[in-house]
């Protein structure tokens, strides 16, 4: 796991960290070589994926390893995208859902052997003072749910909205990267004379603005 100091966080985090608060960091968990987290967005899902260590959410701080995942890149992926419909942009809120919440989750569902250390959402506990240091942020309001999108509507959306836009090519883009080193890996650990056993990545399963899956 990635951990951050976010950008602007450096005197609160100063003050926090003296009363034994904890801080404000960005979190992100590392699997299978990308590291993947979860932010606001105005539309669309709010899971984000990045390099490892190379999140522009703040200064790198240090990394808290968490073991080893045994569930193979497919099984990674599925739950993953299950994720991007149920942690969506809108939804983010700075103390009730974060990335910290997020990461926590992910964690759970990857079974890693070691949680997520409490830590990295200790601040939620100590909303009411919180909010009286920055003020409440803003409530995300509600977008039009959307049962079914064609081909046609959903092409449209990704020319209207860069936003989703980019989600997805990073979430395909993701997908590519990760079965291609698995298949490198592989065919390394099986030799050059014997065929490294089959990966399919999973269902491309893009996110409309606003669906909620819940």
């Amino acid at each position: 796991m990635s951990v951050y100091e976010l950008n602007g966080a450096s005197v609160l985090n100063a003050v926090t960290g003296t009363l034994g608060l904890g801080g404000a960091y960005h979190v992100g968990i590392e699997v299978y070589w990308l590291e993947w987290s979860y932010g606001r967005n105005d539309t669309g899902t709010g899971v984000h994926v990045v390099p490892v260590g190379q999140s522009t959410m703040g200064k790198f701080k240090e990394r808290v390893s968490l073991g080893r995942t045994s569930l193979p890149p497919q099984d990674v992926f599925n739950l993953l995208a299950r994720m991007r419909h149920e942690w969506l942009g809108p939804d983010y809120h700075f103390l009730r859902q974060n990335c910290g919440h997020f990461c926590m989750e992910l964690a759970h569902r990857l079974r890693v052997p070691k949680q997520v250390p409490r830590w990295c959402v200790s601040l939620a506990a100590h909303g009411d003072w919180l909010t009286q240091w920055i003020g409440d942020p803003v409530e995300s309001y509600a977008d039009e749910e959307i049962d079914e999108m064609g081909g046609e509507a959903l092409l449209q959306m990704l020319r209207n909205d860069p936003i989703v836009a980019k989600n997805e090519l990073e979430w395909y883009w993701a997908q590519a990267h990760t079965f291609e080193r698995a298949r490198d890996a592989a065919h390394h650990e099986f030799g050059s004379h014997v065929s490294a056993p089959p990966m399919s990545p999973p269902h491309w399963m893009p996110v409309p603005a606003g669906q909620r899956l819940l």
